[in-house]
């Protein structure tokens, strides 16, 4: 997969900035022993924009919450519409965010950075080790302590530094290595899986709208992980030749709500959270590699992830009913195949 131009010459110059900084702000290697009892108040920091990578901070935001059953945590991050994700879980108690635009308002940056400041927080935990906006940020807030990785020439601005973890492969588990610096405390004595935390009650709000025993299919994804209609419209038959009793709801991107087919009913959602809540209510899903795949899975749905470009290694489902799928050489009819032997298998969880 080619990378666009204009984020190559990002990563450059982030790459260059972090050189930069790290010279003038190195990090202290031994710190001072951690007050673990002391901390009340949290903020975890990831300014991201895609939906992937904020629930890809679930499992660390529920370790943490395992870690501090009293503490209140808040988080910030990028876009606005990822916040109904996290504010909704147990114990989260304020999700910020920072749209682009906001930094065409300095004065409500200052407004920001000084009620964070006011809220006096024991504890800020940075689980992206090369994002310059969470760098930055976690420079400028205020916290007693201030957990991330350390890796050299990156800039860290942190008061306890956690070696990076090149011995994990997936994105979503790499932050559980941060739990290092509360103790004695491997990733392995954490849930190691995306969850937002669905209640059964957000789940009965939503589920008159869902119809009963169907399989959810969503079709959009960015770049050259998106899967074209003719695939997918072969899939469904093929999917419908070994088992005639499935039953189809399209997940349409409020973007772009051209249904796959007619006689399939369609779904959309804007609120991520009411969307999952609905997601929960499906027997399973079946994507690319793309937000919602996180989203289904987070939610405790069978998903089975369909990988045309990128690494299930890096970035695949995780839980135990989850199925990642390498699409590379594979026919329809074979796929379809592994799916229906998987749809079966889900069954014995239920």
């Amino acid at each position: 997969m080619v990378e666009p131009l204009h984020i190559t010459l990002r990563k450059k110059l982030s790459s260059l900035t972090h050189t930069l900084l790290a010279k003038f702000f190195p990090v202290n290697l031994n710190p001072n022993s951690m007050e673990i009892d002391s901390i009340q108040k949290i903020l975890v920091v990831r300014i991201n924009y895609r939906i992937g990578n904020i629930l890809f901070t679930t499992p660390l935001l529920n370790a943490l919450v395992k870690q501090f059953p009293h503490a209140k945590i808040d988080m910030m991050v990028g876009a606005s519409f990822t916040v109904p994700l996290i504010e909704g879980m147990p114990q989260i108690n304020k999700v910020y965010s920072f749209p682009r635009e906001l930094l065409k308002h300095p004065l409500k940056v200052l407004q920001l950075k000084k009620e964070l400041k006011n809220n006096h927080y024991d504890l800020l935990v940075a689980p992206s080790l090369l994002s310059s906006s969470d760098s930055l940020f976690t420079f400028l807030v205020t916290a007693k302590y201030k957990v991330g990785f350390y890796a050299p020439n990156v800039f860290s601005p942190l008061t306890h530094a956690v070696p990076f973890p090149h011995d994990i492969n997936h994105e979503a588990l790499k932050p559980l290595a941060l739990m290092s610096a509360f103790g004695n405390n491997e990733p392995k004595n954490f849930a190691s899986y995306l969850d937002i935390k669905i209640s059964e009650e957000e789940k009965k709000l939503v589920k008159s709208e869902m119809p009963n025993n169907s399989i959810g299919i969503f079709r959009d994804a960015r770049n050259e992980k998106k899967i074209d209609n003719l695939w997918w419209l072969e899939l469904v038959k093929e999917l419908n030749k070994i088992d005639g009793s499935l039953k189809f709801i399209d997940i349409l991107d409020p973007n772009n709500r051209i249904p796959l087919q007619k006689d399939i009913p369609t779904l959309s959602e804007k609120n991520l959270r009411i969307l999952a809540s609905k997601i929960a209510n499906l027997d399973a899903f079946i994507c690319g590699d793309t937000g919602p795949m996180h989203l289904a899975s987070a939610s405790k749905t069978a998903t089975i992830a369909l990988f045309k470009t990128t690494s299930p290694t890096l970035y695949g489902t995780l839980r135990e009913k989850d199925l990642s799928l390498v699409m590379k050489d594979k026919s329809v009819v074979q796929i379809a195949q592994e799916i229906i032997t998987h749809l079966e298998k889900v069954k014995a969880f239920k």
